[in-house]
């Protein structure tokens, strides 16, 4: 027996992720409208989605929740192929939006100077693609994904998730995106332990809720990301942003909707209350697809095992590399 109701949120993608969350493969939308509200003659108006929605029979646990029952090879995920892009694609697209528009904080950043190129051959010369500006599609391509396990070597090179233990890797890909969510400074903290474990070291900045003295903020959905994202290539490191969620526009959990992260892990603190972190974890998940689970405060509960109901493997507990991928 199937029922029907209608749903809204900001994004597309945002409703799919909500519908499987609660109903897993079950939900099938039938019908979807823009809606624009506000603005005159379109101008300024926001946007949203309005869906139609058939489930089969009632509601279903999270079927993130079933990850403790799959194996290794399971576990061993990463996102969607989505295409790793050069230096230049970047920067075309982060100059994109600063012609539309966007956010006049966005630093400027010149393709002009007689060096640029050189600097872009001797990165491109560093990771194995020869002289010139190439794409980092080239020189490291993309491995892996849901549900169709992940070759060791992909796992090496790449950054990805050991397909032995299951337990998610940092990536170390010079010009990767990769973005810690939580609350408060905590995924600064734990941006602060990856970057001193990582010999090459890695650009980092805040975004969202939380700042720090001597770190640089950007608005995570900015074109501003991809211009760090760009430099941080270029220097021969990851770029790691710590987002801390909150409830205004810019830290509000939505605002990953638009971003495309090699790597977004959820940093969950293992003492809070696990209603309270599945909360704020599921709001993240409407919006964009969690890879790992740095976990914090470990030591300071009897059930640091809760964490495992979130349904992603661990990475980073306490500030080290974790050892399996469950408590």
């Amino acid at each position: 027996m199937s029922s029907r109701f209608q749903l809204r949120g900001h994004t597309m993608e945002g409703l799919r992720w909500q519908l499987f969350d609660t109903y897993g493969s079950r939900a099938r939308i039938i019908r979807a409208e823009r809606v624009q509200t506000g603005g005159v003659f379109g101008i300024g108006a926001t946007t949203s989605f309005e869906v139609t929605v058939e489930v089969d029979g009632g509601p279903a646990s999270n079927p993130a929740a079933t990850y403790r029952g799959r194996s290794a090879a399971e576990r061993a995920f990463r996102r969607p192929a989505s295409t790793r892009r050069g230096l230049a694609d970047l920067l075309a697209d982060a100059d994109d939006g600063d012609d539309a528009g966007s956010s006049p904080r966005a630093m400027v950043v010149s393709t002009q100077k007689p060096d640029f190129d050189a600097i872009l051959g001797r990165m491109a010369e560093r990771i194995g693609d020869g002289p010139g500006r190439h794409a980092l599609a080239a020189a490291v391509p993309d491995a892996g994904v849901p549900g169709a396990g992940v070759l060791d070597s992909d796992v090496v090179d790449a950054g990805l998730p050991d397909a032995g233990t299951g337990v998610p890797q940092l990536s170390t890909v010079p010009g990767d995106l990769v973005v810690l969510v939580g609350l408060r400074d905590q995924p600064l903290r734990t941006a602060w332990t990856m970057a001193g474990a990582l010999e090459g070291g890695v650009e980092l900045r805040t975004s969202g809720d939380y700042r720090s003295n001597g770190v640089g903020h950007v608005l995570i959905d900015s074109p501003e990301v991809e211009k760090v994202q760009a430099l941080a290539a270029v220097d021969g490191k990851p770029l790691l942003i710590a987002f801390s969620v909150g409830a205004r526009g810019s830290s509000s959990p939505s605002a990953l909707a638009s971003l495309r992260p090699d790597q977004l892990w959820l940093v969950v603190d293992a003492a809070h209350k696990p209603d309270d972190t599945q909360t704020w974890v599921r709001q993240v998940s409407w919006h964009a697809v969690p890879d790992a689970l740095a976990v914090l405060g470990s030591a300071d509960t009897a059930t640091p095992e809760t964490v495992n109901e979130l349904g992603y493997p661990l990475g980073w507990v306490d500030g080290y590399q974790a050892t399996s991928p469950i408590f």
